[in-house]
């Protein structure tokens, strides 16, 4: 998978996530209280943000400091992401239930669009 393809996909998923959650601010919310209670749901969740962190981290670690460096700290946080999940989830998800307040939900909302952004530049433009 070349960078632009990576860029392009994060692009769509983090604009997509963002906007949707401009529409629905609770949603993010509700997400995490079902993850909670379904132990299923927080696994599955684990697994795959262990698989794309393990995949960007093994095929692109590029410390350079321009667009590849957004790709390197994408997939080490989504490998830890998914290490926590995995070894411990409960934890975890307090974590996130805990930071979880409205300032930092709006906060994340437009960081979230904007790498959507800029990681569509990235994946089409640059």
């Amino acid at each position: 998978m070349s960078e632009a393809q990576i860029f392009q996909f994060f692009g769509l998923f983090f604009f997509a996530t963002g906007v949707g959650m401009l529409a629905n601010p609770k949603f993010v919310k509700n997400v995490l209280n079902e993850l909670e209670k379904n132990t299923l749901g927080t696994f599955i969740g684990g697994v795959v943000s262990l698989m794309i962190g393990y995949f960007l981290v093994t095929t692109h670690n590029v410390w350079v400091w321009n667009g590849s460096l957004i790709i390197t700290v994408i997939g080490w946080l989504a490998l830890v992401k998914g290490l926590a999940l995995l070894v411990h989830p409960q934890t975890t998800l307090r974590f996130y239930k805990k930071i979880l307040n409205k300032t930092f939900v709006d906060f994340a909302i437009w960081f979230i669009i904007l790498l959507g952004v800029v990681s569509l530049y990235f994946g089409y433009f640059a």
